[in-house]
């Protein structure tokens, strides 16, 4: 990691997440798209971490044009979504020019990353947990539902989840597909309780869909799943691992060895909210 600078590190959690997305835009209940310079995918569920934006490459001369279709394409589907604005995206006033359409910038996911080599093993993780991989239906769907409740999701998430290949081991099964990506499953006192993915690319490997239930937090199952998870990324042959981190989760990345190298700024949509609506 050494070799890396702080910008391309940023750029690798960045990279990473929209192979995230790729994945999930890759079953039919999904709609990824990267024409016309714009990255995104659009799911149609009512929570705004759904429907993003993830990057975009345009010309300065027609990219409010572009900007704006993009987001009525979203404000037709009568979703929130959010619209990030990193290293990736050009031109580099992307952010104002949302801003100036009434969605200032509202939040940074901070850019993670850890030498593999030097993190801790899950294997040092003590007390009542044990973290186990999904690799059925039955655990796809407790993980599912771990998920879910961490993440506070309307029930409509858990049910689309369980049709993408990228969320379900049942659904990939069904499509014969072999998707580069582990689920865990955290279990605390015999009921599961926490969830992680790790998802890689030939370069980068990478922390997703991270989550603990509330009455479990702060009794070390995201540290064990996250450990867990770079444990098999060291075995898969990565020097590095990286996420992108909310202001909660960051002290749990820091506790497993990660450091922050930037941040991934978002705009946060509600467009019956804005003034546009």
């Amino acid at each position: 990691m050494n070799r890396l600078s702080a910008d391309e590190i940023v750029k690798a959690c960045e990279e990473n997440y929209i192979d995230y997305w790729r994945c999930a835009g890759s079953s039919e209940n999904a709609e990824y798209s990267d024409r016309g310079g714009i990255t995104y995918c659009l799911t149609g569920l009512p929570q705004e971490i759904f429907n993003v934006v993830l990057k975009c490459s345009l010309d300065e001369t027609t990219a409010d044009s572009n900007i704006d279709a993009v987001l009525e394409h979203f404000r037709s589907r009568r979703v929130p979504m959010i619209w990030h604005v990193g290293k990736l995206t050009k031109p580099n006033d992307v952010g104002n020019r949302l801003a100036a359409r009434g969605f200032p910038h509202d939040y940074d996911l901070a850019a993670m990353a850890v030498d593999i080599d030097t993190a801790a093993s899950a294997a040092d993780s003590a007390g009542s947990v044990s973290v186990e991989r999904v690799l059925d239906e039955p655990s796809s769907d407790l993980w599912i539902d771990v998920l879910t409740r961490s993440w506070e999701s309307p029930k409509e998430v858990g049910i689309w989840m369980r049709s993408n290949v990228c969320f379900s081991v049942e659904a990939e099964r069904q499509r014969r597909l072999a998707l580069p990506r582990r689920l865990y499953l955290g279990v605390l006192d015999g009921k599961p309780v926490g969830a992680c993915m790790l998802l890689w690319s030939d370069m980068v490997a990478g922390l997703q869909a991270v989550g603990t239930v509330p009455e479990a937090r702060h009794r070390g199952v995201g540290k064990a799943v996250v450990e867990a998870a770079l444990n098999d990324a060291r075995e898969l042959g990565f020097g590095y691992a990286v996420v992108l981190s909310t202001i909660e989760g960051q002290r749990l990345y820091e506790q497993c060895g990660f450091r922050a190298f930037g941040k991934l700024p978002e705009h946060s949509m509600y467009f019956d909210r804005s003034p546009q609506a």
